[in-house]
């Protein structure tokens, strides 16, 4: 299978398994502090991820990527806070629009600071995907502003994209430092221990089977950390760009799963466009064929 498919794959697989893991974020956000479930997520994922060095006898996280480590757990958390605090706080139709620009910041920040060759087949691209986000988020819905949110949500709502795109970046730059299970425990121990002391605040503990998907909440985010890091070392930041507008498909159909939340019109034509839009930076970035020699 060519690198460049293969690639894409592990993202798709990273970000369906991460949109698995915010559905079961948002039923324990119903009776947790959104904070603690943050954090949950975090350690979570790092228990699960220690378990797995043991067990395979891998490489645990190296002294000398520490900084790095701490540099994007610190992203990841900061990510999570603002996000949160925005949509607390502003119409979700506007933080979730203003969420889906973080693919154009991936694709700025790995053209500008990774050197990854941009193309006009790939601007088309990024273009449709960015139509079919807003398609998805805004088709059919008139979206009104009463004035009475707080400037500090607007300024949350804005930076969240920012600071996830500039940990995935830092994640592509980084992916070959070590191997995926400890890059991937080392920050989200990082992001766990900075989400602590928010956690505590009305702190609650689960019941029932909330506690099943605590457990599951880490495993997921585990796991989808390590396709995305698997695909990233095969594909540019800025195709990975597209691959994570797909987050919006997955959401429509976990939605509709777990929540009974019918999926929209706008929302498979939006998705449609999102398709093509992977379709066409799988396709420009595909290695050129090697014509044989003439005899």
């Amino acid at each position: 299978m060519n690198s460049t498919i293969k690639g894409i794959l592990l993202g798709i697989g990273g970000v369906m398994t991460l949109s698995a893991m915010d559905s079961i974020a948002k039923s324990l956000g119903a009776s947790l502090n959104i904070f603690l479930v943050v954090f949950v997520r975090y350690l979570g994922a790092a228990i699960w991820l220690a378990f797995y060095l043991v067990l395979t006898k891998r490489a645990w996280p190296q002294r000398k990527n520490y900084s790095r480590h701490m540099l994007r757990g610190a992203l990841m958390a900061m990510t999570a806070c603002f996000f949160f605090y925005g949509v607390t706080h502003l119409p979700l139709a506007i933080a979730a629009a203003l969420a889906m620009s973080a693919p154009l910041y991936i694709s700025l920040f790995g053209i500008v600071l990774l050197k990854e060759k941009f193309s006009p087949v790939l601007a088309i691209a990024i273009v449709l995907g960015v139509v079919g986000s807003l398609v998805v988020v805004l088709g059919g819905t008139a979206v009104t502003v009463t004035g009475s949110a707080d400037i500090l949500a607007w300024g949350a709502a804005i930076l969240a994209p920012i600071s996830y795109a500039s940990a995935i970046v830092l994640l592509k730059h980084h992916s070959g430092d070590e191997g995926a299970a400890s890059m991937t425990l080392a920050q989200s121990l990082v992001a766990a221990i900075i989400v602590m002391p928010l956690a505590v605040v009305n702190f609650s503990l689960p019941a029932g089977i909330a506690w099943v998907q605590v457990c599951f909440i880490g495993l997921l985010g585990a796991i989808g950390f390590l396709l995305l890091i698997a695909g990233l070392r095969r594909i540019p930041a800025s195709v990975f760009s597209i691959v994570d507008y797909t987050g919006l498909l997955w959401a429509g159909i976990f939605g509709y799963l777990f929540f009974a939340e019918i999926p929209p019109p706008q929302l498979w034509f939006g998705g449609a466009l999102i398709i093509l839009a992977c379709a066409i930076s799988t396709h420009s970035h595909r290695a050129p064929r090697v014509k044989p020699a003439k005899a």
